[in-house]
């Protein structure tokens, strides 16, 4: 099978068709280097919030179930785009949700665990050299339910695959060109980091650091997956964790 490349996009990384088409040509650069990229997506910018303005907007106790199919068309979005950019640059790619790929969750909706990756589509998908674009933050509950994960949780779709299809690191990215030590906005002696280890991402992660979900930091270290942040308009690393 090709080597692997896991690549997540956040969602401000693919908020309008110009950052959409920036992404598709990042994933191009590195399939023509050789990998057959899987691409882990979030709902595009707000979307998601949008969605669930719409569903409080109607009742202040939604039902969850109904959450979880309303709110997992955001995803969708963006991996259908995603690889409409991507087949008119003449990358083979195709589309996935959640549960199309076989990824089981447990049965609690708006905020379930992942079990493991059933079936075989994904390696069916790489072995015919198709770039699977696949949905984050989402799968099939045990009771056949579509759910989705807590947010954040397309962090933790990405390094799940990324353990389960042998890479040895996923690419996050973002919309910021690495980890620092405060805010750069905020503060003009904010350092940045080159390489920290799990444990201080983790830390980070807990006080509010947003560039990384704490779930899927506490994962890459369990599966031992290095993780690196990459810049999303040059596609270079500014961070490793590992």
């Amino acid at each position: 099978m090709a080597k692997v490349c896991v690549m997540k996009f956040g969602g401000n990384t693919l908020a309008n068709q110009e950052k959409l088409q920036l992404a598709a040509r990042l994933i191009k650069s590195r399939y023509q280097a050789g990998f057959i990229p899987v691409v882990v997506a979030s709902a595009n910018g707000n979307l998601t919030d949008v969605l669930l303005d719409h569903a409080y907007s109607i009742t202040h106790e939604p039902d969850k179930r109904e959450l979880d199919m309303l709110i997992t068309t955001g995803e969708r979005v963006s991996v259908a785009l995603l690889s409409i950019a991507l087949r008119a640059l003449t990358v083979p790619s195709v589309s996935l949700t959640g549960s199309q790929i076989g990824l089981i969750t447990t049965s609690s909706h708006t905020g379930a665990d992942i079990l493991t990756l059933k079936g075989d589509r994904l390696k069916t998908e790489i072995a015919a050299g198709h770039v699977p674009v696949v949905a984050g933050f989402q799968g099939i509950g045990e009771n056949k339910e579509i759910t989705t994960l807590k947010r954040g949780g397309s962090d933790v779709s990405a390094v799940f695959l990324a353990s389960q299809l042998g890479a040895d690191h996923v690419e996050m990215i973002k919309d910021v060109d690495g980890v620092y030590s405060a805010d750069p906005n905020k503060d003009t002696q904010a350092q940045r980091y080159e390489v920290l280890d799990f444990d201080e991402m983790y830390k980070l992660a807990l006080n509010g650091a947003s560039v990384l979900h704490p779930d899927a930091v506490r994962l890459a270290k369990e599966k031992g997956v290095e993780i690196r942040i990459v810049y999303y308009q040059t596609g270079e690393t500014g961070t490793v964790i590992k």
